[in-house]
């Protein structure tokens, strides 16, 4: 139920690594089904379709890597 800037991010990074998700700032179940997939993919140590700080770090890492777009 959480709204604002920082679910947007949350929104707009996580559709920048390919999740199919619209960036409404609302921190929805579609939402919330992403985020329990990045986790269930990247960081299967706690998968509750949280936002923690671990798998903010953890897509902020793998966004880095991306190769940069021209």
């Amino acid at each position: 139920g959480e709204t604002g800037q920082p679910v947007e991010a949350l929104q707009s990074m996580l559709a920048l690594y390919g999740y199919g998700l619209e960036v409404t700032g609302v921190f929805d179940e579609t939402t919330r089904l992403c985020v329990t997939a990045f986790q269930r993919h990247f960081r299967q140590e706690k998968v509750d379709g949280v936002a923690d700080r671990s798998t903010i770090t953890t897509l902020h890492k793998l966004l880095k890597a991306l190769p940069a777009l021209s």
